[in-house]
């Protein structure tokens, strides 16, 4: 139980195009500790909120191991554009600031993906953040 992980359900923003080749990212975000999860939390929540509005966001999901606190981010975006003008918007700009401090070393892995295998499987994209470390995955 004590590495149970949590899956948020994939959550489609805009309908991919099967013919279509994207921009996949996985996110790999370790807390230090319990004390910072009610702000992750309520990061999290601000962010979903904007994930929903996003110009250019395929989709994504989101994983948990909640008693270690390592949390992960799977998400499809149209390109680099997209992905660059989430990250520097709020809140997700002032998230990185805020949690920044509280946070281990953070992993990022992108990919191309054709627009027919999305939605994403978390199983793929642990296979490739393995691959691209040369060790297991987070």
């Amino acid at each position: 139980m004590r590495d149970a992980m949590v899956d948020l359900p994939w959550q489609s923003v805009h309908a991919a195009n099967h013919q279509r080749q994207y921009l996949a990212l996985l996110s790999y975000l370790p807390l230090k500790g319990y004390r910072k999860m009610w702000m992750f939390s309520r990061h999290v929540r601000a962010i979903r909120r904007q994930l929903a509005g996003t110009p250019g966001l395929i989709g994504y999901s989101l994983r948990a191991k909640l008693f270690r606190h390592r949390f992960w981010t799977l998400s499809v975006w149209e390109d680099d554009t997209a992905l660059t003008a989430f990250v520097g918007h709020e809140p997700h700009r002032t998230t990185m600031g805020a949690l920044g401090p509280h946070m281990d070393a953070t992993a990022f892995v992108r990919w191309d993906v054709m627009g027919s295998d999305v939605p994403l499987s978390w199983d793929e994209a642990m296979r490739r953040s393995a691959a691209e470390s040369g060790r297991g995955a987070p």
